[in-house]
């Protein structure tokens, strides 16, 4: 398994150069227009991590990279293990790297509430996204998983306009009264133990798979 994240990080070692980059422009844009950190740190955790998750299935037309993968002497569970535990190493580096990156820039630390609700809010998008495309990418391939990836970007776009609404910013308020990190702790946690569920159905699927 950890041959096969090792893998995808070499593959992938330009792209993850040019996001850094990228990371670095955004931050110092950021600060120099005084936008929350809350706010780029997420947008950067989203852009970084979705960019490098979805690279490392966007060549798989026709499943030929799956194919391949599974012709090694690896079992399936593996393949499924690397791409599922790949991805929350992926969000847990992006996280930390936007973090130092954003204190150098800013020349102190963010507060530790932001840094708190932005690796949630992230992580809770990404884990949600990827629980839903994963068993459908091992199962009917990279073109059925694109389409339901195109379904789920409008989903999200529609909850963030609804998420924009007054009713919606009064009721966010009316939570943080009640505890809002505890609230995020408690819907991460459940998101978490969702994503093993998923993973353990793609290990499944991909065992019964004929490819």
């Amino acid at each position: 398994m950890w041959q096969l994240i090792w893998k995808d990080a070499m593959i992938q070692r330009g792209s993850i150069i040019w996001l850094a980059v990228l990371l670095l422009f955004l931050v110092v844009f950021g600060v120099s227009i005084g936008m929350p950190a809350f706010v780029f740190l997420s947008l950067g955790a989203l852009i970084a991590g979705g960019s490098i998750i979805a690279k490392s299935i966007s060549r798989d037309e026709d499943n030929y990279t799956l194919l391949f993968v599974t012709s090694l002497p690896v079992s399936r569970k593996d393949v499924v293990m690397a791409r599922y535990v790949g991805t929350v190493l992926i969000m847990m580096a992006t996280t930390v790297f936007l973090y130092v990156l954003t204190s150098v820039v800013m020349w102190t630390l963010i507060p530790m509430t932001d840094f708190f609700l932005s690796a949630v809010t992230t992580w809770m998008i990404i884990l949600g996204v990827t629980m839903i495309l994963f068993p459908i990418y091992f199962w009917l391939g990279y073109d059925s998983m694109r389409y339901v990836l195109g379904g789920l970007i409008i989903f999200y776009a529609l909850l963030t306009m609804l998420a924009s609404l007054p009713i919606v910013q009064q009721a966010i308020t009316w939570f943080e009264g009640w505890g809002y990190g505890v609230i995020l702790a408690l819907l991460l946690g459940l998101m978490l133990v969702l994503y093993v569920v998923s993973m353990r159905l793609s290990i499944r699927v991909l065992e019964f798979t004929d490819l």
